[in-house]
């Protein structure tokens, strides 16, 4: 075995070897060498590799879709009998075989924008949520005053139905979430309405005549639209929106006969207290499709 002598050590370091082994229970010439024993595994310890842009990028791309599946999952987006393995969603999007999209999932290969917009179409899921992080994992869109976009959208077709669901319970209690869904493209669409009125008592004279607006704009515009009312209880009291698929909402929802109320002039549940006034000429209002302004 070599040997090293070592001449001229400082005492501080002397000192704290000997107390090191004192502490590890080990003599001082014990001590020294577990040292550098540590220090020659140091030198022969790989750096870690560094990751590049596309590598980071992949991998983040791979992790949120392998969670997408999860929420699909988790809200059974599936129709009967799909299969709910990776390789059945493979099959389902449109893949030739399921191995690129394993590859995606463990982050070593890249998904094309082909790729991603078929996972979208499929899933309802947020392309820039996917892409980014950025967002939530389902797309909704604040509405707010400009629900005309909304609801006129692509207005000839016979194949969209709308849901309006008034939330019930939680932090979001009274806010209006509109889901739009295409039967022909299997779409949804998701928004919501809650800064400009709220299905709710003492919204105010603001709330209540943006609300009177936004009724009139249904019953004038979108007579020719199918519009299913729901109450929707809310038990995660904490939800955040965009958090669960759209029919994970119509699921969990009851029918509910506010909006014929409205399109009556009946206030359904003291929402319209101080304010009925607006609504006295709209059971007299008729339905329309808005062709004719």
């Amino acid at each position: 075995m070599a040997r090293i002598n070592i001449r001229d050590l400082p005492d501080p370091i002397h000192k704290a070897i000997s107390e090191s082994a004192d502490k590890n229970n080990r003599s001082t010439e014990g001590e020294v060498r577990s040292i550098l024993q540590s220090y020659v595994l140091s030198l022969e310890a790989k750096p870690a590799p560094i990751e590049t842009l596309r590598q980071s990028w992949q991998r983040g791309v791979g992790q949120r879709l392998d969670q997408l599946f999860g929420f699909v999952r988790r809200d059974k987006v599936f129709s009967f009998g799909e299969p709910q393995s990776i390789v059945g969603i493979a099959r389902i999007i449109g893949e030739e075989t399921p191995a690129h999209l394993l590859d995606c999932l463990e982050g070593i290969a890249s998904p094309s924008f082909d790729l991603l917009d078929r996972v979208v179409a499929w899933s309802g899921g947020s392309y820039n949520w996917l892409v980014s992080g950025m967002g939530t994992v389902f797309p909704v869109e604040n509405i707010g005053s400009s629900y005309q976009d909304f609801f006129l959208h692509d207005r000839q077709s016979k194949d969209v139905t709308f849901s309006l669901l008034r939330i019930c319970g939680g932090r979001s209690d009274g806010m209006l979430l509109c889901i739009r869904h295409d039967s022909a493209k299997k779409t949804f669409a998701c928004g919501y309405i809650y800064e400009t009125f709220q299905l709710k008592a003492g919204m105010g004279s603001g709330g209540s005549g943006n609300l009177n607006r936004f009724v009139r704009f249904l019953k004038t515009h979108c007579g020719n639209r199918v519009l299913k009312a729901y109450n929707y209880e809310e038990t995660e009291l904490n939800t955040e929106k965009g958090a669960h698929h759209p029919l994970y909402y119509l699921r969990s929802a009851d029918s509910a006969d506010w909006l014929r109320k409205l399109f009556d002039g009946e206030d359904p549940a003291n929402w319209l207290a101080g304010n009925s006034p607006l609504w006295r000429d709209m059971s007299e209002l008729p339905f329309g499709n808005g062709e004719a302004e």
